[in-house]
């Protein structure tokens, strides 16, 4: 194999670097040696991607939710100890 044919890969852990879908700045890394960049830190702190950290957030358990529906309404979801849903909206 020669020099032309050689592939460098370089791990791409906490660096400075612009998010490759969304174009913020901050820290992060790359998943694929480089090719995309996922930024984890930012200025307004720890940003959060469903499509890599889903499943990571899904196996920590929590008192309640914040969710906002389509129309931009904050609830608070939470369950009592007979399993019962209780939400609560949010005041703007």
């Amino acid at each position: 194999m020669d020099n032309q044919e050689t592939l460098v890969q370089r791990a791409v852990i906490n660096e400075p670097m612009f998010d490759s879908k969304t174009g913020e700045f901050g820290k992060g890394y790359s998943p694929d040696y480089g090719q995309t960049f996922i930024v984890q830190e930012g200025t307004d702190g720890r940003h959060y991607h469903q499509e890599t950290d889903a499943g990571r957030i899904g196996k920590l358990v929590f008192n309640s939710f914040k969710l906002k529906s389509p129309n931009g309404t904050i609830w608070k979801i939470s369950i009592d100890d007979e399993g019962n849903l209780i939400k609560e909206k949010e005041e703007s």
